[in-house]
């Protein structure tokens, strides 16, 4: 819900150029943050959940809340104390993926 409130503030009173490389970097927010709520709202899903999904959903909230609200931080204000959250919320985010393969291959692995 905040990436559709954000998507269209951006588009109506935050005035960002659409050649800039702000409005490149704050669609990037956007998109990032709508792909991986739709991603955590499956993972919520599952009903017994294993160690490699759980940490999963908590490497993705806290990537998403990082990395996504860094870079608005960024677009918005400008170069803050908070933009170096930026590359761990990324590096979550890479993380959680990775978990979630992990997850993926243990359960391939135990159909045989």
């Amino acid at each position: 819900m905040t990436a559709v409130i954000l998507a269209a503030a951006g588009s109506h009173f935050f005035k960002l150029d659409r050649s800039s490389e702000m409005y490149l970097l704050f669609n990037n927010a956007i998109v990032f943050q709508l792909l991986h709520a739709i991603l955590l709202l499956w993972l919520a899903s599952i009903k017994s959940p294993d160690f490699w999904i759980r940490s999963t959903i908590i490497s993705m909230l806290l990537g998403v809340l990082l990395f996504c609200g860094g870079l608005y931080v960024l677009v918005l204000f400008g170069q803050s104390s908070l933009t170096w959250l930026i590359p761990i919320g990324g590096s979550l985010l890479i993380l959680g993926w990775l978990n979630l393969s992990i997850s993926g291959f243990k359960k391939l692995g135990q159909s045989d």
